[in-house]
């Protein structure tokens, strides 16, 4: 769903001042896959049992949101510094989603750096729970 999507880069983009976004230039954030060629670090954004608009009938969606960070650094400690930001920025978040009342977003879990290929680049994920209701 676009609103998700939406809410979570309009959250990102307003934070201009929070570490995670200060890592990331700015730019480096993307819903699905990032461009070719993109410098590191960076973080890309999946949403997992999106809600459609049709199939709304309970009171509340639980909708799965992961970010995955990502470094080229020798050792994970930049991506073990980005998983943290990610934390501090999102745990609780209050997201703003049009047609939506954000009700919680809760960290599911972490996964620590593990090393990727062929990139050679360091990857950790946390995944979070977002509870919305349809207003």
């Amino acid at each position: 769903m676009s609103a998700i999507r939406t809410g979570i880069w309009n959250y990102f983009r307003a934070s201009s001042v929070a570490p995670l976004y200060v890592d990331l230039g700015g730019t480096r954030f993307h819903y699905s896959e990032a461009p070719e060629q993109i410098a590191y670090p960076y973080c890309v954004f999946n949403i997992f049992d999106e809600v459609r608009d049709s199939t709304f009938d309970l009171e509340f969606e639980d909708v799965s949101i992961q970010l995955d960070y990502y470094s080229d650094e020798s050792s994970p400690d930049e991506c073990d510094d980005g998983i943290a930001d990610i934390l501090v920025m999102f745990d609780y978040a209050d997201l703003t989603i049009v047609g939506y009342t954000c009700l919680q977003l809760v960290r599911a879990f972490v996964f620590d750096p593990v090393k990727i290929q062929p990139d050679n680049a360091w990857q950790g994920i946390v995944r979070y729970d977002l509870l919305i209701q349809k207003n």
